[in-house]
């Protein structure tokens, strides 16, 4: 475990009084050895404590209850989806009414990411209810496992493609570039979830991550979600290499399904691992005998719209805030649903990791499910990674055909490669 400081102030000069000093920052983080942000009760108590004289022989402290944080973790950072409450909701007002909420909050007017606090305040909004819900199905409730309430919290938005009008991609979009194959377009970019803020303070180099990233899919449609087991380091961003093999999961959208992994891993939406023209089919419907509101509600029901929670233990990422007060009115409040749970722990026959397992070696592919395992073809694909202008971009052997065939079910896939068979290059480490 260590502790790390970042400072990023100047002083001012002698000879120059007039001379303003430019902002700064001093960040004390407590990292384990796996990069992750931790909280020690013992040292939290004895800094509390430490001038006031405790009379009560008898009582249990926190730091002799303390355990070590393998002792007390039971975090589940596999990657693994569920099929939620959301799954098959029969009330379609409802269920619009949630789409509708999601455009708004993906306005490109407003704040890119929201924060709701692990304690200390009721939802305001559905959304905010359901990003506390994700908070506490996800961390332990177990009394071994410790966290700072007061600095952890979910931080959600949402992502919608086609991006609406006034939705954050289509306002922010560079109009000067007109490449209809455009990654971002239909789908999202390769990218590590982290304390953005803090990484553009820090020169670009510091990668503080979620304990855990979520996607919550609201609609059937879209790319799915790739998860990469690849890292960076936390100090200095450059790529980890691992001798141990890659992991990787693919899941497909389906109303009501719940992702999640591990917030330290590479992720995108690549669009091309669907079949070409498949995702425009999907946006389209029957326009005729529709009214305008009509259409509105039926365009929402055709988009690929996602919720997302990243999971911060003992750490707020900077400048991440409340949904705005101005804009509350505009939501849904939180019981939306009645008394709405999002997860059902009774039913753990909806729980899966993965229908389909692909490994790929030098020898091939071979892909193993329940009833066969054969062996399967492979497409070196290409993708960007950071801005378009960049020359980073990642190569992985990819088995098409096992992983487009889950599509129609909204499965998932789990792939393993051996060592040196995904290629990063243009990034540091690499």
């Amino acid at each position: 475990m260590s502790n790390s400081q970042v400072e990023g102030s100047s002083a001012n000069t002698a000879d120059d009084e007039h001379e303003t000093a430019p902002p700064s920052i001093e960040l004390n983080l407590r990292l384990d050895e796996n990069g992750r942000t931790t909280f020690d009760p013992a040292a939290a108590h004895q800094k509390v404590d430490a001038s006031v004289e405790d009379t009560n022989n008898n009582a249990e402290q926190p730091s002799k209850r303390a355990k070590t944080e393998t002792e007390s973790s039971t975090m589940d950072y596999s990657s693994k989806s569920v099929l939620t409450n959301l799954h098959g909701f029969k009330l379609q007002d409802a269920m619009d009414s949630l789409l509708f909420d999601c455009e708004i909050t993906d306005c490109g007017l407003l704040p890119r990411t929201f924060w709701m606090p692990a304690k200390g305040m009721e939802p305001r909004c559905f959304l905010e209810n359901l990003a506390m819900q994700i908070f506490h199905h996800h961390v332990p409730k177990s009394s071994n496992f410790y966290y700072d309430q007061a600095t952890s919290g979910s931080e959600w938005w949402v992502q919608i493609r086609p991006s609406p009008p006034a939705g954050r991609y289509s306002m922010l979009a560079d109009e000067s570039k007109d490449d209809k194959d455009d990654l971002a377009k239909s789908g999202i970019s390769f990218h590590w979830d982290k304390d953005e803020d803090l990484r553009l303070l820090c020169g670009g180099s510091m990668y503080i991550h979620p304990h855990l990233s979520t996607v919550t899919y609201l609609t059937d449609l879209g790319a799915p979600t790739m998860v990469l087991s690849k890292r960076v380091d936390s100090m200095t961003g450059e790529n980890i290499v691992e001798e141990c093999d890659t992991s990787g999961f693919i899941a497909w959208p389906k109303t009501g399904k719940h992702l999640s992994f591990d917030g330290r891993y590479l992720h995108a939406a690549p669009s091309d691992l669907m079949e070409r023209g498949a995702f425009d089919e999907q946006c389209k419907f029957a326009k005729e005998g529709l009214g305008d509101k009509q259409k509105k509600v039926a365009e929402r029901r055709h988009r690929r719209v996602t919720f997302l929670v990243n999971i911060w233990l003992n750490y707020k990422p900077f400048n991440v805030n409340l949904f705005p007060d101005t804009m509350l009115n505009s939501l849904s409040k939180a019981d939306l649903f009645d008394e709405f749970a999002l997860f059902n722990r009774a039913i753990d026959d909806r729980k899966h990791s993965a229908d389909v397992e692909v490994s790929i070696t030098s020898d091939g592919a071979k892909e193993v499910t329940a009833e066969v395992s054969r062996p399967v073809d492979t497409v070196c694909m290409t993708w960007p990674m950071g801005a378009p202008d960049d020359d980073e971009q990642i190569q992985v052997p990819i088995p098409l055909g096992s992983i487009r065939k889950q599509r129609s079910e909204g499965s998932n896939v789990k792939l393993s490669w051996q060592a040196a068979s995904i290629n990063m290059s243009g990034r540091k480490g690499s």
